[in-house]
């Protein structure tokens, strides 16, 4: 198994990796190959496709109705409306 020597982390960076470290009741170094491979398959999943197309690969499954579906247009095309007032 090989090394790696980061430089250049700032403390900030450092101070956040030790305190999940700690949570996770890991050593800095495991914490770090942990954050590095998570971060590395969010990353080969999303490959280039943009929210809509992952949301679709969520939804697969899901078969809409077309009145569903012009619902879903008519919403979208609606004007912003005011938040509501609790007062």
């Amino acid at each position: 198994m090989g090394d790696l020597l980061l430089r250049g982390i700032d403390d900030a960076l450092k101070v956040e990796l030790q305190e999940s470290a700690r949570r996770n009741g890991r050593s800095l170094s495991d914490e770090a190959i942990v954050q590095i491979r998570s971060a590395l398959k969010r990353e080969q999943r999303q490959d280039g496709q943009t929210a809509g197309q992952r949301l679709r690969a969520v939804l697969s499954d899901m078969k809409f109705e077309d009145d569903e579906l012009n619902a879903i247009d008519a919403f979208r095309k609606q004007p912003d409306r005011l938040p509501p007032d609790f007062k």
